[in-house]
């Protein structure tokens, strides 16, 4: 069989490229290596009753322009808004980006000095000015440092660039906050990427800026009825638009021959003869495991290796009969439960977990991220019942002794007693629950290292460095082999940036003007 365009999994990246791509009139399928399509975007029923978004959880960064190629909200798409992130901290207090006057909330507004006031919104705009400068580019090819740096000649993002790219985040929060407090409150910021990473990753949060041109803004919320719901419904948008999507499916090899793709070759053994392949699996899967050692050969073996996917994180699920009681919390008891409550965000804690991710050690008091989806929406679970969904940050990929599953049940009752220091009723609420290891995240959903970004989001691996310079353009160096994941620019969240931006790469190779 000789098709136009072999697609390799069908996550939403992919199923987003396949649209566009049969949209335009190619003869595109989808081989995804599972019985279900969605990759990280998928549902799971755990329990009787209880359904899960088992990895990603939130739609934060999906372009509003997507939406509306794809007719998504037409089609059914409904996303329920999440509210604001509260930090808890070990001593009753805690602090918020939403303005509530309460005792406990030590950054309130009206508890600021003037100092501290202008400190924080000098430093609210220092950001705004970098992911204002990025925004225009989501959806295209992306720049490096030097063209940001010509487009920003003359406004006031040229200051925000120069201090991103010579500072680190600390060091720019210190520049700015004049204030222990303030800072504590902004430690959480890109906490998931290292203890203290470049300035520059804030260029990431891009992917939540309006459109630059239309003004409209993505959704930022939970899927009604799990990730999967988006998952089925780009499905939908693929096939009508004409491709086919294969399950059950897993691809042995991209074939090449001198240095061009000729095929897939099917675990079954089956051969599909294509000269284009997409692939939205992560670029180490890509490039190590799907191609020969002489399709790619040592030096670009050595690159590829040398992308950072050892950082990963924990999923950690749990069906209760309670929501938490949360000790610091003296606001409306069902607004924590309506957003995000974030535990262990400070600088000594984030150094303390990083350390033990470069010992490659399972985290002892690790970051958390502790959502309850069901609050929003009650279709996920039996009446008077709740989903936790919490992602736990950050877990080294592989363990130096033993693995993940020698550690998973260790590791999660720590959580469970870490959790119920700041609610003391949460271990007797639970029913039951599930750790989702680095490990578990690679067997499960394909992941390299488990890392859920496909490539880190280290200031060197994005923009126009995303995963590496020579594959930063949608295209590996070997002819008709795509790079669509969301190891690409635009991803590492459920964007679907990647998806589009290399469907219409291979459009611009396919019909060149």
């Amino acid at each position: 069989m000789k098709i136009d365009v072999a697609i390799i999994g069908a996550g939403h990246n992919g199923l987003v490229a396949a649209t566009y791509l049969a949209r335009a009139g190619l003869n595109v399928h989808i081989y995804e290596r599972e019985d279900r399509i969605g990759g990280a975007t998928r549902n799971e029923a755990l329990w009787p009753g209880y359904t899960f978004s088992t990895c990603a959880h939130l739609l934060h960064g999906f372009p509003a322009s997507i939406i509306k190629d794809l007719g998504l909200w037409e089609r059914g798409l409904e996303v329920v808004p999440r509210d604001e992130v509260i930090f808890l901290k070990r001593d009753g207090t805690y602090h918020s980006n939403l303005d509530f006057n309460f005792p406990n909330n030590i950054t309130s507004r009206s508890k600021l000095t003037t100092e501290e006031l202008d400190g924080w919104d000098r430093y609210v705009a220092f950001k705004q000015s970098l992911t204002t400068l990025v925004r225009p580019y989501l959806m295209k090819l992306p720049p490096t440092l030097d063209e940001l740096k010509v487009r920003a000649a003359g406004t006031p993002a040229a200051e925000a660039l120069e201090l991103a790219s010579t500072m680190s985040l600390w060091e720019v929060q210190d520049h700015f906050l004049p204030t222990e407090r303030m800072r504590d409150r902004a430690a959480q910021e890109f906490s998931a990427v290292s203890a203290d990473p470049s300035a520059l990753v804030i260029t990431y949060a891009a992917i939540t800026e309006p459109d630059p041109e239309t003004g409209e803004r993505g959704p930022w919320g939970f899927v009604k009825g799990g990730m999967g719901c988006l998952a089925a419904l780009l499905a939908d948008t693929a096939r009508e638009a004409g491709a086919t999507i294969h399950t059950n499916c897993p691809v042995q090899e991209i074939v090449t021959e001198q240095g061009r793709v000729t095929g897939l070759q099917l675990a079954n053994g089956e051969l599909v003869e294509t000269s284009n392949v997409l692939s939205c699996a992560d670029p180490k899967t890509t490039l190590l495991h799907l191609l020969k050692v002489e399709a790619t050969g040592p030096a670009l073996r050595a690159r590829v290796e040398s992308i950072n996917t050892r950082v990963s994180c924990c999923k950690l699920v749990a069906a209760v009969n309670e929501l938490p009681h949360w000790n610091s919390w003296d606001g409306d008891p069902d607004l924590p439960h309506r957003g995000s409550v974030q535990l262990e965000m400070n600088r000594d804690a984030i150094r303390t977990n990083y350390a033990e991710l470069d010992a490659s050690l399972p985290p002892s008091r690790p970051m958390m991220s502790i959502n309850v989806p069901s609050m929003l929406d009650d279709t996920l679970v039996p009446t008077g019942k709740h989903t936790v969904s919490i992602y736990v940050y950050s877990a080294v990929g592989k363990l130096a002794d033993g693995t993940w599953d020698d550690q998973r049940d260790a590791v999660a009752n720590r959580l469970i007693d870490q959790i119920t220091e700041y609610a003391p009723n949460f271990r007797a609420s639970i029913i039951d629950y599930e750790l989702r290891t680095p490990q578990d995240l690679e067997r499960k959903v394909a992941l390299y290292d488990g890392n859920i970004w496909h490539a880190h989001h280290d200031a060197h691996q994005l923009l126009g460095n995303r995963p590496l310079p020579e594959l930063s353009h949608y295209r590996a160096p070997i002819y008709g082999l795509y790079l669509g994941g969301a190891g690409q620019h635009g991803g590492g969240e459920v964007t679907g940036i990647p998806g589009h931006n290399s469907a219409h790469e291979i459009l611009k190779d396919l019909n060149p003007v």
